[in-house]
């Protein structure tokens, strides 16, 4: 009999990282487990890729402003689901997924494996996530962090890095926890048909890309900064940004016109297609400034892109101290603009970008769910 897992996370918001990743991990696996997955809240967008696999997805019926309010009572319906599916481990990602994850597993004796995601340096997180510096937020937080503790959860970390500053916040064993990458699945035959154009963008001139939802730790209102400085020697250069609206939104749009750059930057909202963009771009420059695991970066490393990104732990990490990415010093409008402009001109930039691509290998999700498959079921048996 193959090994049944219940996949537990927030959404399925097509926007979210975390969530398209997680998807992708579930239906590389749809050959050796027998699965399926509960979303918590409304968001539904990657639903009918699960679907259509034959793997089935049930939906708890909450409203993601509500959460702090609702997860004993989704805890108590997804209780049913795990009576119900009798799964082997249950599996569980973001904050509330983990939290309700383990909440329902816990009176059942079912192994659960939630996944760390984010940073846990609570200065960082206080800093971008208004919610988390208020006593609600340090509430919840301690909370969910008893409930890992006593319920004798496993945890697969993102990062080294998300691993080591989440076990200190949390006081958790780091004996409990393995780091396994999340994976980039990558089509057999990439698509050749994409042409600037269809993303509103000129034909010629430099073209450099960013990635990333518009909320305060992507810092995109940096990157706007600093292609500014970019422009007086690259006159002809565009910047667009892919990602979907958020409260940084407000920043953003600021700072295009502080800058006067309203006609070389392109907030291109989400797009199902980024993919190709990225593909078009000669850099991807990432201006985020707390991650857990840059899963953007891995993927633009791995369709071939050249990076340039702040130097933030994670990407010091992902890029083995720089070697495969140009880094910047975090935080810094005009030393990133210098990177790009370094970046652009660097005669052995393709060679450069071949080399993190064969790198960046290690983040297939071929390799990466064969590491998750062997720890959910060690974690099954345990």
């Amino acid at each position: 009999m193959p090994l049944r897992v219940l996949h537990v996370v927030d959404s399925l918001a097509g926007s979210g990282g975390a969530e398209n990743r997680m998807v992708d991990e579930v239906l590389a696996l749809r050959d050796t487990f027998e699965q399926a997955l509960v979303r918590l809240f409304e968001r539904d967008f990657l639903e009918r890729r699960l679907v259509e696999a034959g793997i089935p997805v049930h939906h708890l019926g909450f409203q993601a402003r509500y959460a702090a309010r609702t997860f004993f009572l989704a805890a108590r319906r997804l209780r049913t689901i795990i009576r119900d599916f009798r799964p082997d481990v249950v599996h569980t990602t973001l904050v509330t997924g983990n939290l309700v994850g383990q909440l329902a597993a816990r009176p059942l004796r079912i192994p659960v494996v939630s996944t760390m995601t984010r940073t846990g340096d609570q200065q960082l997180r206080r800093l971008h996530l208004p919610s988390a510096a208020t006593l609600k937020g340090r509430l919840l937080d301690a909370y969910g962090n008893h409930v890992a503790r006593s319920a004798g959860v496993r945890y697969r970390a993102v990062s080294e890095y998300a691993r080591d500053t989440n076990c200190v916040s949390m006081r958790f064993p780091r004996e409990r926890v393995t780091v396994i990458p999340r994976g980039v699945a990558l089509e057999a035959s990439p698509p050749t048909t994409h042409r600037r154009t269809d993303f509103g963008l000129p034909e010629t001139g430099p073209l450099f890309v960013n990635v990333a939802r518009l909320v305060p730790e992507k810092a995109q209102d940096l990157l706007v900064e600093a292609f500014a400085q970019v422009i007086p020697s690259l006159p002809d250069a565009h910047l667009a940004i892919a990602g979907d609206t958020g409260p940084a939104a407000p920043a953003v749009h600021a700072a295009v016109d502080d800058c006067g750059v309203a006609g070389r930057v392109h907030l291109l909202g989400f797009r199902a297609d980024v993919r190709a963009l990225v593909r078009l771009a000669d850099v991807f420059v990432f201006s985020s400034l707390s991650e857990g695991f840059p899963g953007a970066v891995a993927e633009a490393m791995l369709v071939g892109t050249p990076v340039v990104a702040f130097d933030i732990p994670p990407l010091l990490e992902l890029t083995d101290n720089g070697r495969f990415g140009r880094l910047a010093r975090a935080g810094s409008a005009h030393d990133l603009a210098a990177a790009v402009l370094a970046e652009y001109r660097d005669p052995n930039r393709v060679p450069r970008a071949a080399a993190a691509q064969a790198h960046a290998g290690i983040f297939r999700i071929e390799a990466v769910t064969a590491r998750l498959g062997e720890l959910l079921a060690t974690a099954s048996r345990a």
